[in-house]
């Protein structure tokens, strides 16, 4: 027993210290995630939960612990995008590659909710909010990555984006991604 699991942790010590696969001295990385659920809480509104899909980027130079990226997820009741997040790499080049991310979003709900019965989107159609993210991407080819994340946004229900009125957004992504 305790020789299968010293196996298995050696195992995995030279998986995350693994060098990447050769790439260029700078790479963008692009994410195509279709497999995403969120659930969108506020205060005085409820809760929404729902599928989405999206897209994501990130652009990093080999050997560098930061990385510049974003993302666009789009589902049946809102679309939110993060046009620039700063995340941290703490492994660097390796197989596996967990990062954690802050970034300002937007988040626009699909349909404007009626005066006689609003829903969980809120009353504004463009909201401003925060986003922590964290996630991993593991190598599995020349140029194709694995990637997983979670985000927790935090948005203006109302027109101040300071304002006490908030709403959250928690979300998971799976997805494929490329070099280029």
């Amino acid at each position: 027993m305790f020789r299968s699991a010293l196996s298995l942790a050696c195992c995995g010590l030279a998986l995350f210290a693994a060098p990447a696969l050769a790439e260029s001295p700078r790479s963008l990385g692009v994410t195509v995630a279709p497999l995403g659920a969120y659930v969108l809480k506020g205060a005085e509104v409820g809760r929404s939960v729902g599928y989405t899909a999206g897209l994501g980027w990130a652009y990093r130079k080999t050997g560098a612990v930061l990385e510049v990226g974003g993302h666009l997820a789009s589902g049946r009741h809102l679309t939110e995008v993060t046009p620039m997040a700063v995340r941290f790499v703490p492994l660097g080049d390796t197989r596996v590659r967990p990062f954690l991310g802050l970034g300002a979003s937007l988040l626009v709900p699909h349909a404007r909710p009626q005066p006689s019965a609003p829903d969980a989107l809120g009353s504004r159609v463009l909201q401003v909010g925060v986003e922590f993210s964290g996630g991993v991407g593991v190598e599995v080819g020349r140029g194709f990555f694995l990637s997983g994340e979670a985000r927790y946004q935090n948005f203006s229900a109302g027109g101040d984006p300071f304002s006490g009125d908030r709403q959250s957004l928690t979300s998971v992504f799976l997805g494929l991604g490329m070099r280029l």
